[in-house]
């Protein structure tokens, strides 16, 4: 339990760290009247949670709790094993090899560590739950889950065939679902933490206690969703070009899979609520 509450604790320094420059999405900006309660995202984190903390976790916490090599190197397999059966292997798809192409469906409930998890479930529970509404949740679940097939498929078709390196995560499920919101909400705005803004504003809110003033002490920063997302595209658009010219996934990242997911956002309109579909091609607000 120790070592559990230890890694917590450093994975939310390191996702506090990366906020230092660039702004963390955490929830809707603005008046957001939500129909219907999210709870297919809600049970999409829950289960993409259990899957790590009961099944993978546990293995990672006893490789940093084993007082041996022998017990280091039991835990690491035992890892790895779960890692490459049920990730995502080209090998697999192509050779029809351990469970197929089902490893594109089981790959997009695995993650490789606690920071990778909780980075993917903030940023579906930001985006998600206004694009379940829009679709309504078995919609919404099926897109989800076709978002991240597609996304795996995608590295394995723009990628040079021989490439065996398992792939994990939900990256390219919620990078769909993330291109859906930008697709139904162009002029949305997010909450987003970002430490650098925030520090500038604690600075101004400071100087007008001292000095007098109105400015107002706030968490979060208002940043248009249409910048967010324009930035993420950037962010993943020239590390994608490399993996496909290289054949190898730069820096440990599949940014393939997080670029075909996103693409795959412009399938969104066959999974919308009726009602909403007609309203979007009117040109009327959701």
């Amino acid at each position: 339990m120790g070592t559990l509450i230890v890694i917590l604790l450093v994975t939310l320094l390191f996702l506090l760290l990366s906020a230092l420059t660039l702004p963390f999405p955490v929830n809707d900006s603005g008046v957001v009247r939500y129909e219907t309660i999210p709870w297919m995202t809600g049970t999409i984190i829950i289960i993409n949670t259990a899957v790590f903390l009961l099944w993978q976790a546990p293995d990672l916490i006893d490789y940093l709790e084993a007082d041996t090599l022998v017990g280091e190197q039991v835990a690491s397999f035992r890892y790895a094993e779960k890692v490459w059966v049920y990730g995502f292997r080209e090998i697999y798809l192509t050779d029809g090899q351990s469970i197929g192409a089902f490893t594109s469906l089981t790959s997009m409930f695995m993650h490789g560590d606690f920071t990778h998890l909780i980075g993917n479930m903030v940023y579906l529970w930001a985006f998600g739950r206004r694009v379940e509404d829009a679709c309504g949740p078995w919609r919404y679940l099926l897109f989800y889950l076709f978002a991240g097939m597609v996304a795996t498929m995608g590295f394995a078709l723009l990628t040079e065939a021989g490439v065996d390196r398992p792939g994990i995560g939900a990256s390219g499920a919620v990078s769909g679902v993330m291109g859906a919101y930008l697709l139904l909400f162009p002029t949305a705005r997010m909450q987003c933490v970002w430490v650098l803004a925030l520090a500038i504003r604690l600075l101004a809110w400071v100087l007008s206690a001292i000095f007098g003033g109105d400015v107002k002490w706030k968490w979060t920063v208002e940043i248009p969703v249409l910048l967010l997302l324009g930035f993420y595209i950037f962010n993943n658009l020239v590390p994608t070009v490399e993996t496909i010219e290289s054949g190898d996934l730069t820096g440990g990242v599949n940014y393939v899979a997080h670029m075909a997911g996103f693409l795959s956002a412009i399938c969104i309109f066959f999974f919308l609520r009726k009602d909403l579909l007609v309203r979007y091609m009117t040109g009327r607000r959701l």
